[in-house]
């Protein structure tokens, strides 16, 4: 019989992935996970330093959310959301909404955050074709930014490596200019930065010039994730958050990547006292459960009442799945019972001295940087192999030490589950360094 590798060679596509470096990097094949660490199916073990794209926040196979799924899945697997309602997906809405900034009242579930982003493009379009104002059509999206590779969300990408292939399919959206702080070493992320940088006084500027046509502005709070994990600050994001309503613009927070405690708070707009109109959430939701969630602006739904014309015709097959629903409220409740968010100050300490080592043994690593549970290195391009594929080895020299990272071109990162312990994050960062010298070297 043919093994696994060969198998998953002759049946599987997987996502961004070449396939010629299938040949230097084959798949792992992965049996079970536990806490931070994932286990090969040959015995050895790997530890998660990126939380499975950034999903795990608790960890692996936590007891409180795998019991919750079980007992779900006998109780009710799944019904249609349309027509139909459940305990679970009631439940969770009201526990994201009294945790989430005020002034959010309702919420719509779909299944992954390219959807959630989706979602809240959609509707907020819509409003404006049913209150009058049709030529207010246009969104504005950051430079660097990414929200995902449904055709909606993909257009407002800001970095043309993923968006440049499918141009022709997309709609023109408004590039602001976003400020990146290269070596910007914040474990916390409150204050002002980015507020007085020339890049936030130009985007407020094409604010105001486009306001006629703008219905939203979607941004990434405080970290662009898949943007080599830029950090624009605090700041920045309350201006432009502030400038955008004082015109009418909504704002859609993405906080696909940055909620649920990532940046040290629950919700990373809660650091600049923003509220937006639309708070995407998923990965860390349900963690391993496909989840989103789109919280809404109180009053919203307004516009959408009267004749069934106005009804928002969006669904999807999976929408509040109770399974999905169950393990979020499992993640929800394991925050109050465990007191993590109390804890993580002293996580990103941790992180933040293993960071500061890191970039003190490699000299190859020009900027570092950190936000909450996100730590960031760029590494010299200048050092990258001829083959142009540093990311890659960087990788593959992590994986060798046990440790699964995997890098944004030059920008090597951590994110781990939020309950990774000091002899993790030891393993984690004399793995880094390791890595950053066989790559290079």
């Amino acid at each position: 019989m043919a093994s696994l590798h060969d198998r998953d060679r002759a049946l599987l596509w997987h996502p961004a992935t070449h396939f010629a470096d299938l040949e230097r990097l084959p798949p792992i094949a992965v049996d079970r996970a536990a806490g931070c660490w994932l286990y090969e199916a040959g015995g050895g073990r790997i530890l998660d330093a990126i939380a499975s794209w950034w999903t795990c926040i608790h960890g692996h196979g936590h007891p409180a959310i795998t019991t919750a799924i079980a007992e779900q899945a006998r109780r009710l697997d799944h019904v249609m959301f349309a027509g139909f309602t459940h305990a679970p997906a009631v439940e969770l809405a009201a526990e994201l909404l009294a945790q989430a900034p005020p002034g959010l009242g309702k919420v719509f579930f779909a299944d992954c955050g390219s959807a959630a982003v989706e979602v809240a493009l959609k509707l907020s379009y819509q409003r404006r074709r049913q209150t009058g104002a049709p030529e207010r059509g246009r969104f504005a999206t950051l430079q660097n930014s990414y929200h995902g590779e449904t055709l909606g969300a993909l257009a407002l990408c800001g970095s043309g490596l993923y968006r440049d292939t499918f141009a022709p399919l997309l709609f023109d959206a408004l590039e602001l200019p976003a400020p990146a702080f290269p070596d910007h070493r914040l474990e916390q992320a409150d204050g002002d930065l980015g507020a007085d940088t020339p890049e936030a006084e130009a985007a407020i500027a094409l604010l105001e010039r486009h306001a006629g046509e703008l219905t939203a502005v979607v941004i990434e709070p405080l970290v662009q994730c898949a943007g080599r994990m830029a950090m624009t600050g605090t700041g920045y994001y309350r201006r432009i958050a502030a400038a955008a309503q004082a015109r009418g613009i909504d704002v859609i927070a993405d906080e696909i990547a940055v909620g649920f405690g990532r940046t040290g708070r629950l919700f990373a707009s809660s650091w600049a006292g923003v509220t937006p109109d639309f708070l995407c959430l998923s990965k860390g939701l349900a963690g391993v459960m496909p989840l989103a969630a789109v919280l809404i602006r109180a009053g919203f739904e307004d516009a959408f009442t009267g004749a069934p014309a106005r009804s928002f015709l969006h669904s999807h097959t999976f929408t509040g799945n109770p399974i999905a629903c169950a393990a979020a409220l499992a993640g929800l409740r394991l925050f109050a019972e465990t007191g993590l968010l109390a804890r993580l100050p002293a996580r990103a300490a941790a992180m933040a001295a293993r960071r500061e080592a890191v970039a003190a043994a490699c000299p190859a690593i020009l900027h570092h940087r950190q936000v909450g549970m996100i730590a960031a290195f760029q590494v010299d391009p200048a050092r990258a192999p001829a083959d142009g594929r540093l990311g890659l080895r960087l990788r593959a020299e992590a994986l060798r030490r046990g440790v699964l990272l995997r890098p944004l071109h030059d920008t090597l990162y951590w994110m781990p589950p939020l309950v990774i312990a000091d002899d993790e994050l030891d393993l984690l960062a004399a793995a880094t360094i390791a890595a950053v010298h066989a790559a290079l070297d």
